[in-house]
């Protein structure tokens, strides 16, 4: 049973600066809520109880903050008010959070920091800046591994793909391997949405450290040949994570909303 999740959040945040000088860039706004709050209502809505945060030393206390509830600031709002936190509040109430810091660089290195506090043998994984709305891609991952029993990571296909990070499958569906643009693949992109087994940790001193420090989750993958199977996610997908991505995010939630058309106006308007 998938009970358990980690979403890695120890990066600085750079690719949106000025702006995340100040404040961490899972804090940014997609209308009404910041961008963690997506990740951890899909969690929710997903079965999962309990997500370790990895965090670092600017947004922990935002995040702790955020998912606690302040009942001195509540009492000073009308019944109104309140009801806008009933969502936030019900997710508080019901999840039991645990924050980390990071210690070690890379998406690896991040994850490897949450070790020692992971009690279940399987447990999702989740970037922090990878906005997927569409619908819960997390409950195709828990009903596949409910399947098959084995690790799973979410992948997309993409018209225009990057120059690294693509994904080559073998037959059976399963990651073969991460390859460049010109070499074979399969026109699909690795997403930061997972489930791992805690065996990904024992393969620790086998991976390279990069020239910037940092250890990467997604060659240790490669270290599972036939153990990790690939699923296919089928809409929309956002990386926040660079400043065009968080416009985007933030004009498609509002299109398929009720304000929609007051978007639609302005936008020809200009």
């Amino acid at each position: 049973m998938i009970n358990e999740a980690v979403i890695l959040l120890g990066g600085m945040g750079t690719r949106l600066l000025p702006y995340t000088k100040v404040v961490s860039k899972e804090m940014l706004p997609i209308y009404d809520n910041p961008m963690i709050y997506y990740l951890v209502k899909e969690l929710y809505q997903s079965g999962i109880k309990r997500i370790i945060f990895v965090v670092n030393d600017k947004n922990e206390n935002l995040i702790k903050n955020y998912f606690s509830k302040d009942s001195i600031f509540e009492n000073n709002l009308d019944d109104n008010k309140k009801i806008l936190l009933n969502d936030l509040n019900n997710i508080i109430n019901n999840m039991e959070f645990i924050y980390v810091k990071q210690v070690i660089k890379g998406t690896y290195g991040a994850l490897y920091s949450a070790k020692e506090h992971i009690i279940s043998n399987n447990f999702i994984v989740y970037y922090g800046d990878d906005y997927l709305p569409s619908y819960n891609s997390t409950k195709d991952l828990i009903e596949s591994y409910n399947k098959t029993g084995k690790m799973q990571v979410l992948i997309k296909e993409e018209k225009e793909l990057p120059n690294v990070g693509i994904v080559k499958i073998d037959k059976d569906n399963y990651l073969e391997n991460l390859v460049r643009k010109e070499e074979d693949h399969s026109n699909s992109i690795l997403l930061g949405r997972m489930i791992l087994n805690k065996k990904i940790f024992n393969i620790k001193d086998e991976l390279k450290i990069h020239d910037n420090d940092e250890i990467y989750l997604s060659y240790a993958l490669l270290k599972f040949k036939g153990e990790v199977l690939t699923n296919k996610y089928h809409g929309i997908y956002i990386n926040i994570g660079e400043k065009l991505g968080f416009i985007k995010a933030n004009i498609y939630y509002i299109i398929n909303s009720e304000r929609h058309d007051e978007l639609k106006n302005f936008i020809n308007s200009l």
